[in-house]
């Protein structure tokens, strides 16, 4: 009996394995999933061929929503199992089980969580190479009702399996559009610095003075996606300068994320990306004639709260894939949303008092 919060793995194993991956059961001998979902569960151990034989195990949280897929010992999903979660491997890759006790021992697989457009394959050897079979998403996105079960034995691959992979059919096209969120940065102690601005206007007219501040200085901003496709986000802030020296405690910013959609065999796993902003902006003012001014602009600095950035995107394929609708010009639509978690640090000027004095 076991009661696991949603998304969290704990897998009991033969074999006490310490393995860098905490997903890698090389060594481990039999294994089993427990797979949290928030209330109680029970698992028959002599049901999966674990009984009086666990020794340890190793539990980690998993991002389940990227598909998985089951591995059993037995036809019929029955017998011994290792539950396989995507996002925890790379695409376009064999990643094998040589050393798992399952190697060349699968009879058959449960997938009604693979999301179009994932494919996965199953090899004959470690290196991918060999007798392989394949299946794709029997599921729209986000919904798991319909059974997908294949038994090994009805492909040639029954007691075969030594590798997996699993890739992404590409789209003929893409439409993803941008999207902004407006978010209020806290400035935090000591993420202030100040600039002096000063000079001579000896001429007999007005002088207009355009002066750039922080020139060279940049904050990070991190964005990361979960999502079917490799994207990126490239991230903006707003920068006002304001006259005077108002009591400013925060700082109102626009993030703007553009997505980029890759059209080859990208990650499905979570990707983190770094933008730097510019804090450098003009500020123009005007000196009155036979005069010296100064001023001071002031740069603070603030840390985005962790934002969630979400746009639909939508994707045309050659193939019918689950959930999608077939177009006048033959391609199938997908639409499938694209999320992007932005943090980090946002820089604006907040502050900026000038001052002039006659010469004489």
């Amino acid at each position: 009996m076991f009661n696991l919060p949603v998304g969290v793995v704990c897998t009991l194993c033969n074999n006490v394995v310490q393995n860098a991956n905490p997903y890698d059961f090389s060594g481990a001998g039999v294994c089993v999933d427990l797979i949290g979902n928030g209330q109680i569960q029970t698992i028959d151990l002599v049901a999966y061929g674990a009984n009086d034989c666990l020794s340890g195990g190793v539990w980690r949280q998993v991002d389940a929503n990227q598909g998985w897929f089951q591995l059993f010992a037995d036809a019929g999903e029955q017998g011994t199992f290792a539950t396989i979660f995507l996002a925890e491997w790379p695409t376009g890759k064999p990643n094998s089980i040589s050393k798992w006790w399952l190697q060349d021992k699968g009879s058959s697989i449960n997938y009604p969580c693979l999301t179009p457009p994932q494919l996965l394959r199953l090899n004959d050897n470690s290196d991918g190479t060999g007798q392989t079979t394949t299946v794709g998403a029997s599921n729209p996105f986000g919904t798991y009702a319909k059974p997908a079960v294949l038994n090994l034995g009805d492909s040639g691959m029954n007691d075969r399996v030594s590798a997996f992979s699993y890739s992404l059919i590409p789209p003929v096209k893409t439409v993803v559009a941008s999207v902004s969120v407006d978010v209020s940065s806290t400035i935090l102690p000591g993420q202030t610095f100040t600039e002096t601005i000063s000079g001579t206007n000896a001429a007999d007219t007005v002088l207009t003075v355009t002066d750039t501040v922080a020139v060279g200085k940049t904050v990070e901003i991190s964005n990361t996606t979960t999502q079917q496709y490799e994207t990126t986000a490239t991230i903006t802030a707003s920068v006002t300068a304001t006259a005077g020296v108002p009591d400013v405690a925060s700082i109102e910013t626009t993030l703007t994320a553009s997505f980029a959609v890759t059209a080859s065999a990208s990650s499905s796993q979570t990707t983190t990306n770094t933008s730097s902003i510019s804090l450098q902006q003009a500020i123009t003012f005007t000196v009155p004639p036979q005069s010296t001014y100064s001023g001071v602009a002031t740069i603070s600095v603030g840390e985005v709260p962790p934002t969630t950035v979400t746009q639909n995107g939508q994707f045309y394929y050659s193939q019918n894939l689950p959930g999608s609708v077939k177009q006048s010009d033959g391609t199938y639509l997908l639409t499938a949303p694209l999320t992007v978690v932005i943090q980090g640090e946002v820089g604006s000027s907040v502050k900026f008092d000038v001052q002039s004095k006659p010469l004489h």
